[in-house]
């Protein structure tokens, strides 16, 4: 069978014209709905309406596109053998399901509210209980659970039986090369979308609809800004290079180049690839590839954005601090404010990370993702019982694929150094109790985890690791073994000679450190609900057992396959002893977080990092066991951990939705870097200016008389939107020079400094 005629007409069209009909037909009921709605409003004038059709034409092409792109992976995952058979056929109508549901959910949503649901669902997400009373009030709940469900039923009653496609499947360069193609098309057309419509980057089509459609507005997806910055171009660059790569592979098929002219893109490039990398089968070697490929995306997306307020600007800041003053014992909040929330070793890593790579967000970002690095390695100490380096792998793509797992390895943040001292001291503990032979140094290694965990984020890290060793101890009655492998008097020694002069040394310089920390931060934050004590911000209040929410949503997309996989490997009997014991030790590890924070009222997405490593191991070990009854069941492995799906889950508004995207990069770009810099009174100097400004961006308060100025020289002053328009009358000659997510920036008139603060307000 020709090669273009597999890929064009019997493969692709036949398997995605469904989609896309069902996709068009939605679309086009809702404008037609809302332009009936609104028809005295709008201009039919001929321009307008072409230009509406154009927009509308951009639009929805790039939200189809990013909407095939789960089922485009789904193809690319699908072993070649189980195409056209039962199991694609249930699945792809599994798909298809779910492609109709959240499609038009999202029209229903648009036509009822005029765009709005998005934001309430937000708002209904976070506090349900609040929220639900109003619920009704929004739109009109049965009539659209209604439509959805006849539209859904509808669309399977038509296209069940002409889903899936029986003729030959494209070769593999095919399939990687079309899902790739067509985010990259969906790239494009979302700026096109943007330049058509007239609006700004931060707005663009990608994070607005594309990914509304993707989920649905009942996931309350809430744009972040930079996202196309993030990944726009490495998708494109990887399209264009794959295409390159097929288009040459296209040339050996058309013109009858033996493979062996062009090993490169044939079986001997993969035979070579693998005897450099010590890899032994094509699933590994894949698996490498995966990898590879998110680990680069995430490290060059670490310095295509700013640092976002208040967490990583904060944090960030405090390291520079730490670099500028030469004071490495505690991390300061101010100048000579000392910061009691969190021990220094994320801190002194991301100072160390910038005295290398620069004071710049790629450095401060630069630790967590080496720490992200370091948990990963440590799968590949822990004791498979088959195919060990490829599980090792597969777990390291698992946790860099899931939704927290992506972020947190470029956010500065002290969570990631948490999960990897946590990790290293489970591993540690397994090592120490599984080994046949005891190997004392395991035990030394779990306690110096423990340690990591200490100067990372505190005695949390005794809880987490603690609670699962102790229940797994009582419940296999392994106390005799637990205690003889683990040496816990003197690895108790060794965890407090690494961590303890710390501590002590912080509570002799800056005396009630501890009762702070340890009362207040270790305490009064969990089962305070809104606790006010809080040094440098506020409590996170949330309803109980929120934590199990987040545990899912954050370990997306995986939280949808491991009960896929588990249902399907539980007919799989343990094939040697000591498997069942390692399933419960993971599962206690994994669900640690969710149980501790179960009762806490105070919590964020990223408390559930430390048992992700163990949710990956259990993926994997499912994966494996169910390929044993079903061949080719890890290919699963392949479907959701392409980038794409991290772009998707990265919005997801379960566990990011809240964060307001507040840096001052853009505010700060007029700035010369010497003139001096304020901010208007009252008004907080962010966190992100202070990184950005290297420190010299200063507070203006009332009454306060502001250093002489050179003459000649010229004074920046920061302000809110809305307080410059308010006080615009009493900034005669100031100039405003830049602006940026509700700030603007203005500049004093050229020679004359800022001669006078009266009441907080400036004269010149």
């Amino acid at each position: 069978m020709p090669f273009w005629t597999t890929v064009g007409r019997n493969y692709y069209v036949r398997r995605l014209w469904p989609f896309v009909l069902v996709y068009f037909v939605y679309e086009l009921l809702e404008v037609g709905i809302l332009a009936w709605l609104h028809r005295g409003d709008i201009d039919w004038g001929f321009v307008a309406v072409l230009r509406l059709l154009g927009n509308l034409a951009v639009e929805s092409s790039s939200s189809l596109l990013f909407l095939l792109v789960p089922f485009l992976l789904y193809l690319l995952a699908l072993p070649r053998a189980f195409h056209g058979g039962k199991t694609d056929r249930v699945v792809t109508t599994v798909l298809f399901a779910l492609f109709c549901l959240v499609n038009c959910c999202e029209e229903v949503a648009e036509v009822c509210t005029e765009d709005m649901f998005s934001f309430y669902s937000l708002k209904f997400w976070q506090s349900p209980k609040e929220a639900w009373p109003h619920f009704g009030d929004v739109f009109p709940l049965w009539p659209s659970a209604l439509c959805v469900v006849g539209g859904v039923g509808a669309a399977l009653a038509v296209f069940r039986k002409r889903l899936v496609c029986r003729d030959g499947v494209p070769h593999v360069a095919v399939r990687v090369v079309v899902p790739l193609f067509a985010a990259a098309g969906a790239f494009v057309l979302s700026w096109m979308n943007d330049d058509m419509a007239g609006a700004s980057p931060d707005n663009m089509e990608l994070a607005k609809d594309g990914m509304f459609t993707l989920f649905g507005d009942v996931f309350a997806v809430t744009p972040l800004p930079n996202l196309h910055t993030i990944f726009a171009f490495p998708v494109m660059w990887a399209s264009g290079l794959a295409l390159l790569g097929l288009g040459a592979f296209v040339v050996t098929r058309w013109f009858g180049v033996e493979r062996g002219r062009l090993a490169c893109f044939g079986r001997g490039w993969c035979e070579r690839l693998k005897a450099v990398l010590h890899v032994r089968s094509d699933f590994a070697l894949w698996l490498l590839v995966v990898l590879a490929g998110v680990l680069l995306v995430r490290v060059v997306s670490m310095g295509a954005y700013p640092l976002m307020d208040t967490t990583e600007a904060r944090y960030a800041e405090m390291s520079r601090k730490m670099i500028e003053s030469g004071n490495w014992l505690v991390p300061m909040f101010d100048y000579g404010v000392p910061f009691w929330g969190k021990p220094p070793l994320s801190f002194w890593a991301s100072a160390a990370t910038m005295e290398v790579a620069g004071v710049t967000a790629w450095g401060a970002r630069l630790a967590p993702f080496l720490a992200a690095v370091a948990i990963g390695a440590l799968f590949f100490v822990w004791p498979f019982r088959s195919d060990r380096r490829e599980k090792a792998l597969a777990c390291f793509v698992v946790l860099a694929t899931c939704g927290l797992g992506f972020v947190a390895a470029g956010a500065v943040m002290t969570d990631e150094f948490l999960a990897l001292g946590t990790m290293l001291a489970m591993v540690a503990f397994w090592k120490a109790v599984s080994e046949p032979v005891p190997r004392p140094v395991w035990g030394f290694l779990m306690f110096a985890g423990l340690a990591v965990g200490l100067l990372s984020k505190g005695p949390l890290c005794l809880v987490l690791a603690g609670l699962p060793i102790f229940l797994w101890t009582l419940w296999f009655r392994k106390w005799r073994t637990v205690w003889e492998r683990v040496p816990w008097v003197r690895g108790t020694v060794l965890m407090l000679g690494l961590s303890l002069p710390w501590y002590l040394l912080a509570e002799r310089a800056f005396p009630g450190f501890l009762d702070y920390f340890i009362v207040g931060e270790h305490f009064e934050r969990f089962v305070v609900k809104g606790w006010q004590g809080d040094l440098y911000g506020s409590g996170h209040a949330t309803p109980l057992g929120m934590i199990w929410v987040y545990g899912v949503t954050m370990f997306l997309p995986w939280s949808l396959v491991l009960p896929f996989l588990w249902f399907r490997a539980r007919g799989v009997s343990a094939r040697q002893p000591g498997e069942a014991e390692e399933s419960v030790f993971l599962w206690l590890w994994g669900l640690a977080p969710l149980l501790f924070f179960s009762v806490a009222k105070n919590i964020l997405p990223a408390y559930v990092l430390p048992g992700l490593p163990a949710l990956a191991m259990l993926v994997v070990r499912y994966a494996w066991r169910a390929d044993v009854q079903y061949r080719g069941a890890r290919y699963v492995l392949f479907l959701p951990c392409a980038v794409f799906a991290v772009i998707a889950f990265f919005l997801f508004g379960g566990g990011f939705g809240h964060l307001e995207y507040r840096c001052q990069k853009d505010v700060l770009a007029a700035w010369d870097g010497r003139s001096p810099l304020y901010y208007w009174d009252g008004e907080k100097v962010p966190y992100s200016a202070q990184f950005y400004s290297g420190g010299k961006a200063v507070e203006l308060k009332p009454g306060v008389p502001v250093p002489p100025v050179r003459e000649g020289g010229r004074v920046f002053l920061a302000m809110k939107e809305a307080d410059y328009e308010r006080f615009r009358a009493e900034l005669p000659g100031w100039r405003r020079v830049s602006e940026g997510r509700r700030y603007v920036l203005l500049v004093s008139p050229e020679g004359g400094g800022m001669k006078s603060v009266s009441a907080g307000r400036v004269g010149s």
